[in-house]
């Protein structure tokens, strides 16, 4: 049974993999990126309460994205991520098998409709204060195969990945026409990922329920600045690169007007545009920290 963000890091992860495997069996369609969403969601409301407040739209939104925000109440420092969803291809396309080292994010080069722009560059080029990230759901039978077995990152059930190296392998994918670069494979992107553990337990251990801001912060920091370039020794030259092309988003920002309404630890709200899940760390015991109704213990707040 999970019992920590930690323990559900470490887990939910299987889940997914094992979910993707077992479309297979379906007589029709496959899971979208909504749906495993909504599963990675229905995981943290295990943890709602006084600490973790989950907020939908009044409306329904689609494609998969949503907001956390890492909320610490006594300092009113707050990073914000912003993921959107993508899910690797199937074992299949048609009647022909997919190679393990071709698999891919097919949805990665769509084009928003209202707009005609690529869905990447609007996640980077709309994030405001929120730092863009992808969650990628693969299938548990991908992140098993002795392909990506041996070197890092690890392949699992979901990873992540900072937008702005995506958006950057995107951008590069459609210059190179009519070139064709395999951009949108698993096996090109892989040394951009990192772990769900990053974000939800960082460090060896978390002070409260949920981690602060400040140390969900110099966990990505740590991430951002880790060497990705292929074909020769990583070297402190593209971690200075790296460094110095940080983005304000990796660091918390700190508004102490800002502040959570009282309501339910789960509920619908107009303030949001997509699913929003706040981690509440530093709760105090004055009006600065919200009320918020335990739905395990509603008289606890």
């Amino acid at each position: 049974m999970t019992q920590t963000l930690c323990d559900l890091a470490s887990s939910l992860p299987g889940l997914i993999g094992i979910i993707l495997d077992r479309e297979s069996k379906l007589k029709r369609g496959r899971f979208r990126e909504e749906t495993l969403t909504d599963v990675f969601v229905a995981a943290l409301a295990a943890f709602a309460g006084p600490e973790l407040v989950i907020q939908y739209p009044h409306e329904a939104t689609t494609g998969g994205d949503l907001d956390l925000e890492f909320w610490h109440v006594e300092t009113g420092r707050r990073i914000l991520l912003r993921l959107q969803a993508k899910r690797l291809n199937a074992l299949h396309n048609g009647d022909k098998l997919v190679s393990i080292h071709h698999r891919s994010y097919r949805e990665l080069l769509h084009v928003v409709n209202s707009t005609g722009e690529y869905q990447f560059k609007t996640l980077v080029d709309t994030s405001g204060p929120y730092l863009p990230l992808y969650i990628f759901y693969n299938h548990a039978s991908v992140s098993a195969d002795p392909y990506y077995a041996l070197d890092a990152p690890q392949v699992s059930g979901i990873n992540l990945a900072f937008a702005f190296d995506i958006e950057r392998e995107m951008q590069a994918k459609i210059d190179a026409k009519p070139s064709v670069l395999h951009h949108k494979r698993l096996s090109h992107l892989r040394p951009f990922f990192f772990e769900l553990k990053d974000i939800l337990c960082p460090g060896s251990h978390l002070a409260g329920l949920v981690p602060t801001p400040d140390a969900v912060s110099d966990k990505l920091r740590d991430e951002w600045r880790r060497p990705r370039l292929r074909g020769r020794p990583s070297d402190d030259s593209e971690r200075m690169l790296r460094y110095l092309s940080e983005a304000p988003s990796l660091r918390p920002s700190r508004d102490p007007r800002q502040r959570l309404p009282d309501g339910p630890a789960i509920r619908t709200s107009a303030a949001v545009e997509r699913d929003t899940i706040t981690f509440i760390s530093g709760r105090t015991e004055d009006e600065r920290t919200p009320r918020i109704i335990d739905p395990r213990h509603p008289r606890r707040g």
